[in-house]
């Protein structure tokens, strides 16, 4: 079975309804007019979050909400509201108590509202979902990505970066800009050419990928509680390494630190510290894991 209704809610809207094994899946487009530079809050208790550039003006936003029946999909209320050329969509936990005694026969589909979203490269962009992952490629801007419950995952992005995971790994590929990075629970893996960098994990090991070019306007911060750090620098970089691990041992293999600097491992001994200028120096780059190895390479 399939209906389709069309509404009017703002300058586009369209509804899909489509019934299947997996229950009820309900898709509505809308698409919003902007005259500059869009600022895009999106928000969603449980869903995925997807994001991407494209060479429009208009912020064009998929929602897809999936549940067991109709009153569930009903239930979930979607909020749009449009004011100049700020936007904001948020998809609210249905109402239901789905509480009850007893023994449930057959499947159960979790009520979820994914958005899939299509903006201008240059955007402003703040995405929350309480239990979800949340994807952004190809835009610049200000752009804060905070996942309750999922990963976070980055790719082309510049500006001025902020991503907070409770519980998942965060992944960003050639981002360029401020980057603030921090998970509970999970990996850091950053291949950017940042100019201030603040990366932590409580319980999960860091890699970052420093990109040729990359010029430090602030000290950087990398520290995790539990797993290793590796720090890729380009063979001229400038700057200052401070690192330390509690339980476990710093080595080096950059060629722009000295062979003095290196003495303790050329002995095979377990340094726990590091202290080293590259370059013409500036800068620190401080590194701390409480339970791991850290590399700098």
């Amino acid at each position: 079975m399939r209906l389709l209704c069309l509404a009017t809610v703002l300058v586009l809207a369209g509804c899909e309804v489509n019934v299947n094994s997996e229950g009820i899946v309900s898709r509505e487009t809308k698409t919003f007019a902007v005259t500059g530079v869009p600022e895009l809050v999106l928000d969603t208790f449980d869903g995925s979050i997807e994001v991407h550039s494209w060479d429009r003006q208009d912020v064009e936003i998929e929602i897809e909400r999936r549940g067991l029946d109709q009153s569930v999909i009903d239930e979930m209320t979607v909020t749009a509201e449009q004011r100049g050329n700020r936007i904001e969509v948020k998809v609210s936990n249905p109402r239901r108590d789905r509480d009850f005694d007893g023994i449930q026969i057959g499947v159960d589909v979790s009520p979820t509202a994914r958005l899939r979203v299509a903006v201008p490269r240059e955007t402003q962009l703040t995405a929350t979902s309480g239990d979800g992952s949340i994807t952004v490629e190809d835009i610049t801007g200000k752009i804060s990505l905070h996942a309750n419950n999922g990963s976070v995952r980055g790719s082309r992005v510049s500006g001025e970066l902020e991503v907070r995971s409770g519980d998942g790994s965060i992944r960003l590929d050639r981002a360029e800009g401020k980057i603030d990075l921090e998970t509970e629970d999970g990996s850091i893996t950053l291949e950017a050419k940042p100019s201030a960098l603040r990366a932590r994990t409580t319980d999960g090991s860091i890699r970052v990928e420093v990109e040729a070019d990359s010029e430090m306007i602030a000290d950087w911060d990398l520290q995790t509680a539990d797993g290793t750090v590796v720090v890729t620098l380009p063979s001229d970089f400038s700057g200052v390494i401070d690192a330390e691990t509690r339980d476990g041992s710093v080595r080096t293999s950059h060629p722009a630190i000295s062979t003095e600097e290196r003495q303790g491992e050329r002995r095979g001994d377990h340094r726990r510290t590091l202290q080293a200028t590259l370059g013409s120096g500036g800068k620190t780059i401080r590194v701390r894991t409480g339970d791991g190895s850290i590399r700098i390479e």
